[in-house]
């Protein structure tokens, strides 16, 4: 546009003039301005100039200038998936008008949020106001418009899309759906740089003139493009129906044809007419239909072959213990050194023996990288070749299509949780039973399938962000319902194993437990509503976890305890009777644990709202049971005070109690695989190592004096590892057991054997005096001298070896972690050696 050159002049309109589309302004479609019906094609079609159109839509303008028109033509192409949508827009004019000095720039805000109401995109129209252009919105962009100063020489349209593009108005934000427009195009429709009208002779192609009525001119003024792949029929159906405000800015009209500077705000869209569409869209609704049931395929291979992996390794161990069972009945039990048994270990039957027990071996050795333990190598292998199969069943088939790619990965996750919710079972766990462990053991499985869930789960979400991105529907898309519970349970995974990270565990075991417990609840109903099809995995596993929950609560039971703290420890001995029909359970497995927890007599605060009270409710510790009385329905449990609420609360609980008072406490169990031991006292072993590193001898000491009342004559030989004599006290209290006095028990007292540690009693006279002489009547190989500091675990591990070339030889250890490691290398060297070996770590942080 030229302006004087000293002019400057503002774009201007009237905020009262300023108004959604009339509702008389009807949108018509090509029934309405009779586009051909050619002979070789069902759809009705217009063709203008070099365009072809199968769905019109026209729409009067609500000006001064009588019989303005907008006119919006749609046509859609699909190339092997990739469908692109193009719209075009027309001015409409009564014939040869003469606009004289009107000037009028139109906004055209392709991509918004605009929608009219009602389920059928295609026919539905309306109001602005009704398509959800809110009125200050509005008026918040003619007021933009309005306080645009346009210099000498400047392009007043490009000005204002400038300023457009540069600035979102907050009463705006909901029409863009994002923190910026994303696509708003200002195009000049009358003065200086506006378009030409169709002339006759640029459309001798032409089979229609999508205008009423049939004389008026038509100008081309916009065309705005979208290409998609891998969208759904419904989204392309919106897509193609989709609203596109138009902000038409009348100004600059001294001599023109509007009487007052004004604008207006029309909502245009094309009208279904179009066979094409409906043709391409019922394509696409097909090839929708295989791929939804290829996605349900997959999810139910990935569930049905963790179902079969299961029950195949039941089927082993099945057939494994019942012919053992059966050797065990008629086999004689050849004695070590025999020439028959060096025969059987040199032969190819026995060097491949040798060789498997080796790679089980390894397959149970830890692997430590940076400093960090990543679980054991067997983990890492199954972990990995299960992850794989995931991943080829997320893959295989999808082709290039994005949207069947990131479902796939969303149902095969969801199809694991049953899985992972029975790994995760206490009370009755199958998998526990198959494995023949504890659920501590199946737990570490637990762990790394949900890494595997986890990380398919981040790929689903990163997918589909994604997206969302590419097609500028981020902002929008994720407040929908459907999106946000998605997000939402992606969240709540990214919580569960964030605090799953072994820093948070030692920082707050609480917080990991209580997210873990929210979110295993929360999880299924929020995946169920965002995917449907979703339902026979996630109730599953909840069920699962609510049965689990059940049972536990049902065999738990509240009992009067006493508790007493060990002279000279910071040791808390609890005493605790269980009910008679009960007690038989826990005398026939040595070496099991509870779950101990404090009900509400028993809590540091008396209201039942209060934080402290209420953060009791998710403590539920394991402790070893240490003993069980013969005589009485009493068990015995030791609890090494530590800076935890729980074993804090028992200390205060032990401080406050009187001779005699006794203090409710809630117990769940027995837990544990010691009643899955293979018989230790059989001829299955000919050595028995025990080890034990502080309050862990609650755990072996059982096992052994278990071991020794069966068999006396049983190898034996059992190593305790403690800070200071005092730690050692409290198997003392039954002189006829006193563990002191047994010359197959090795004592080593690693600080000094007076030491009483910060516990919270001190170490009578006479209790240090008892330690000392029944240290000083050990045999003279284990003098106190001899066994103060730490063991040399690879002496004691080679001298158990060392006893016969073919002897078998069972080893349990339960102490700290360090410990552990330390003893299972010594052990491996000589599983490398061939020799038969069965190992348990009952492992527990020190």
């Amino acid at each position: 546009m030229r302006y004087s050159s000293l002019e400057a002049i503002t774009l201007a309109a009237l905020a009262g003039l300023s108004s959604t589309q009339e509702l008389s302004s009807t949108i018509v479609g090509c029934a309405d301005v009779h586009c051909p019906n050619p002979e070789d094609s069902t759809d009705n079609v217009c063709t203008l100039v070099d365009r072809t159109f199968s769905d019109i839509g026209l729409v009067r303008i609500p000006t001064d200038i009588e019989e303005l028109s907008w006119v919006q033509g749609n046509s859609i192409t699909d190339d092997e998936g990739e469908r692109r949508i193009a719209s075009s827009f027309y001015l409409g004019t009564p014939f040869e008008l003469d606009t004289g000095d009107t000037r009028a720039c139109a906004a055209f805000f392709h991509e918004s949020t605009a929608r009219f109401p009602g389920g059928d995109v295609d026919t539905a129209q309306g109001t602005c106001e009704q398509a959800g252009v809110d009125v200050a919105c509005i008026d918040a962009l003619v007021a933009r418009a309005r306080a645009l100063r346009i210099e000498e020489g400047e392009d007043a349209c490009e000005k204002l899309q400038e300023d457009f593009l540069g600035n979102l108005d907050r009463e705006c934000r909901g029409l863009a759906g994002t923190d910026r427009w994303e696509s708003v195009r200002v195009r000049p429709i009358f003065g200086t740089g506006g378009p030409d009208v169709i002339l006759s002779s640029d459309n001798l192609t032409s089979n229609c003139w999508p205008i009423e009525p049939k004389e008026h001119d038509l100008a081309f003024i916009e065309s705005h493009e979208v290409t998609t792949r891998n969208i759904t029929a419904a989204r392309t159906n919106d897509l193609f129906y989709d609203v596109t405000p138009i902000l038409t800015v009348f100004y600059g009209a001294e001599n023109g044809l509007v009487a007052n500077f004004s604008s207006q705000m029309t909502c245009l869209k094309v009208v279904n007419s179009s066979v094409t569409l409906e043709r391409i869209l019922e394509e696409q609704r097909e090839e929708e239909e295989g791929a939804a049931a290829a996605i349900h395929i997959s999810g139910a291979m990935a569930a049905i072959t963790g179902v079969v992996t299961v029950f195949s390794l039941l089927l082993l161990a099945g057939t494994f213990l019942v012919g053992r069972s059966r050797r065990d009945r008629t086999s004689y039990v050849a004695v070590p050194g025999l020439p028959v048994l060096e025969r059987r270990r040199r032969n190819a039957l026995g060097s491949w023996s040798a060789m498997a027990r080796s790679a089980v071996w390894w397959l149970g050795d830890e692997v430590t990288f940076l400093g960090r333990n990543w679980g054991q190598q067997g983990e890492l292998v199954f972990g990995s070749l299960w992850a794989v199969w995931l991943l080829s069943l997320c893959v295989i088939g999808t082709g290039n299509d994005y949207l069947h790619l990131t479902k796939r990965f969303g149902i095969v996750a969801v199809s694991q949780l049953p899985i992972q919710y029975v790994l995760a079972l206490k009370k009755f766990n199958p998998v526990a039973l198959i494995f023949r462990s504890s659920h501590e053991g199946v737990n570490r499985w637990h762990r790394v399938l949900g890494r595997v869930i986890y990380c398919l789960i981040c790929l689903h979400a990163a997918f589909y962000l994604n997206y969302y991105y590419q097609m500028g529907i981020l902002r929008r898309r994720i407040v929908d319902i459907v999106p946000a519970l998605g997000l939402t349970a992606f969240i709540g995974m990214v919580l569960l194993n964030t605090t799953a990270l072994s820093l948070i565990r030692r920082y707050s075991y609480r917080i990991f437990f209580v997210t873990h417990l929210m979110v295993a609840l929360a999880l299924p109903p929020v995946v169920f509503f965002h995917y449907r099809s979703s339902a026979f995995y996630v109730v599953e596993a909840l069920a699962f976890f609510i049965v689990d929950l059940a049972l536990r609560k049902m065999d738990t039971f509240t009992t009067d305890a006493s508790l007493v703290l060990i002279p000279g420890s910071n040791l808390i001995k609890i005493v605790a009777p269980v009910p008679p029909q009960k007690i038989s359970r826990f005398r026939e497995s040595p070496g099991t644990h509870v779950y101990l927890s404090i009900p509400a007599p028993s809590r540091p605060s008396p209201s039942a709202v209060s934080a402290t009270n209420y953060i009791f409710e998710f403590m539920f510790n394991p402790f070893s049971i240490a003993s069980v009385d013969e005589h009485s329905t009493d068990l015995t449990l030791i609890a090494r005070c530590r800076d935890g609420p729980m074993t804090q609360n028992l200390a205060r609980l032990a401080n406050d109690s009187t001779a005699g008072m006794k203090v409710p406490l809630s117990i769940e169990g027995p837990y544990g695989c010691a009643a899955r031991f293979p018989n230790l006292v059989g001829p299955e072993f000919d050595q028995i190592l025990l080890v034990a590193g502080g309050v862990g001898a609650s755990f072996v000491l059982p096992i052994y004096r278990s071991l020794l009342g069966e068999n006396p004559g049983a190898g034996v030989t059992m190593i305790w590892v403690v800070r200071s004599a005092s730690d050692a006290t409290w198997p003392a209290s039954d002189a006829s057991q006193s563990i002191l006095k047994d010359d197959k028990v090795q004592l080593y007292l690693t600080g000094d054997i007076l030491e009483s540690t910060s516990g919270t009693g001190t170490l009578s006279d006479g209790a240090t005096e008892l330690e000392m002489t029944h240290l000083s009547q050990r045999r003279p190989e284990y003098s106190p001298d001899r066994n103060c500091g730490r063991p040399d675990l690879r002496k004691i591990v080679d001298d158990v070896f060392k006893h016969g070339v073919e002897e078998r030889v069972a080893v349990m250890v339960c102490g700290p972690e360090g410990m552990g490691h330390e003893l299972r290398r010594y052990v491996g060297t000589w599983v490398r050696k061939g020799r038969k070996v069965w190992w348990h770590n009952e492992s527990f942080s020190w």
